[in-house]
């Protein structure tokens, strides 16, 4: 078994898992426990885990969602809009 940091596109690490052999796509580091409170949230740089957390901007998440739910609706009320008009 392997103990692996997944990593987000930042390099901050997102979680830990535990697998059957390395996950070699550049987004795990293999790490020596599961201790996700020790490595949650830090940056992997240079083959060293920062001592600093990269807390995850929750805010700007739920804003980003928000905009993406409404841009998808606006886009089902055109397509709405079309079929009724006989446009589509």
């Amino acid at each position: 078994m392997v103990i692996l940091a997944e990593l987000n596109a930042n390099n901050v690490c997102i979680g830990v898992k535990m697998v059957n052999e390395m996950i070699d796509d550049g987004r795990h580091i293999e790490i020596e426990n599961m201790d996700f409170d020790f490595y949650s949230y830090k940056k992997y740089e240079d083959g060293k885990w920062s001592d600093e957390k990269f807390m995850p901007d929750y805010a700007q998440i739920e804003l980003d969602r928000m905009e993406k739910m409404e841009k998808s609706q606006a886009d089902q009320d055109e397509l709405i809009m079309q079929i009724m008009l006989g446009g589509a």
